[in-house]
Parts: C-alpha cells; sequence; structure tokens
C-alpha cells in the first residue's frame, strides 16, 4: 500500500471530520427551530470577526503551516473580509502587510507565496 491510499487518517483529516461533524449537529438543531426564532439566532458577532481577521494579518497560528505558500493570498482575503465588514486596518498593520507583501516579490515578475520562495 502506498502513501496515497493509506487506511489510517491524518491529523488534519480527523480535524476535519470533528469539525463537520458539530457543524451538522448545529444544523440539525437549527432545522428543529421556528423561522421567527432562526432569525433571532442569526447574529454575525462582528467584532469577534473583526478581532480573529486583525489577529491573522498579524500572526498566523502553527495550524496555518500548511498554507506557508499562500501568505499574500491570505493577506488579500483578510483584508477584503475586514472591508466587506465596514472596517479597515490601522496604519501600523497595513505598513508591515506593505512591507511583507513587497519581501514577496519576485525580481522577475509576480509574488511569491512568501520571502525568499519562488513565483512560479
Amino acid at each position: 500500500m502506498d502513501e496515497m491510499t493509506s487506511s489510517s487518517p491524518t491529523v488534519s483529516q480527523r480535524d476535519q471530520w470533528m469539525v463537520e461533524s458539530q457543524v451538522f449537529q448545529i444544523y440539525q438543531l437549527f432545522a428543529t427551530i421556528p423561522p421567527n426564532a432562526q432569525s433571532l439566532m442569526l447574529e454575525l458577532q462582528r467584532d469577534k470577526h473583526i478581532e480573529f481577521l486583525t489577529k491573522g494579518l498579524r500572526h498566523l497560528g502553527p495550524n496555518f503551516s500548511v498554507l506557508d505558500a499562500n501568505r499574500p493570498w491570505l493577506c488579500y482575503w483578510i483584508i477584503h473580509s475586514i472591508a466587506l465588514l465596514g472596517e479597515s486596518i490601522d496604519d501600523e498593520l497595513q505598513d508591515n502587510t506593505v512591507e511583507f507583501l513587497n519581501r514577496c516579490k519576485d525580481p522577475n515578475g509576480g509574488f511569491a507565496g512568501g520571502p525568499g520562495q519562488a513565483s512560479g
């Protein structure tokens, strides 16, 4: 049996299955609630989202290490999400993000996934 057909799940697969199971349970519970109560439960916790996004723009934890080559994209999606919530990032964070993205520029054109990486 080769690596690709291994029968033991990876840690990330187990984590994904756990999250899917939890979300499915929430959806099942939500489906049993009357529609007027559902609308009361659908509250965007805007401040918590902004806090999470801003924290992610400052530093991504070790769980995001598999996304290392996607860091410029993550910057884009995080900043875009903050903008969709009607907010902006502070000047220091903006400067740090621009400086990081400049370090991702490839002298031959394009952007790499991170400083010192090839742009492909």
